[in-house]
């Protein structure tokens, strides 16, 4: 990945999660996977698509989509993948932007988490979610709007997973900066 999509800056978080965030990080993890490959799809040059899941519909909260491999397949087939069901778009990979560690604090053990973050472009599709059980709305989004009013509503929700998704978009956009891309 490193080779084709150049090296990551590799930043670490840590989040206090609520019960039920652990809960279902727990889950993922009885199925193998302690990951995930989130891509900032690029619509225009201010403009990104992103997606919002049923557990926070209407909430005024989205977030570049994202997903795990499964057992045997490549990180790029997954985030091709992943970029699809929850989109319904056929993407180009660009530029690996970040590789974030994230402690996923609960009650009672702490749980390693990481992200693979990449910046990249639609190629094809109809932007509509494919998978619907896991995917309530996908839309386009600006950097101001997903900096702005959306990060305020992520960190009022209280939400562990909110807090890191936050610092991980400021990230991004720091990097992408710091890169002229």
């Amino acid at each position: 990945m490193i080779e084709r999509f150049g090296e990551p800056r590799k930043l670490h978080f840590s989040a206090n999660f609520l019960d039920f965030e652990c809960e279902l990080v727990r889950q993922t993890r009885t199925k193998g996977r302690l990951h995930d490959i989130t891509c900032f799809i690029r619509q225009t040059e201010n403009e990104f698509v992103v997606i919002q899941k049923h557990q926070y519909a209407n909430t005024g909260i989205y977030r570049a989509p994202s997903g795990g491999a499964k057992v045997g397949e490549s990180l790029e087939s997954a985030a091709h993948r992943e970029m699809h069901e929850e989109t319904g778009l056929e993407v180009r990979l660009l530029k690996f932007v970040l590789d974030m560690y994230l402690d996923v604090v609960c009650s009672n053990e702490t749980i390693p988490w990481r992200s693979l973050v990449f910046l990249a472009e639609p190629v094809a599709g109809i932007m509509r979610p494919v998978d619907t059980y896991e995917i309530f709305d996908v839309k386009v989004m600006s950097r101001e709007d997903l900096l702005g009013d959306v990060d305020k509503l992520m960190i009022d929700s209280g939400w562990g997973g909110f807090a890191y998704r936050s610092f991980l978009t400021y990230e991004f956009f720091k990097r992408l900066d710091e890169l002229n891309i």
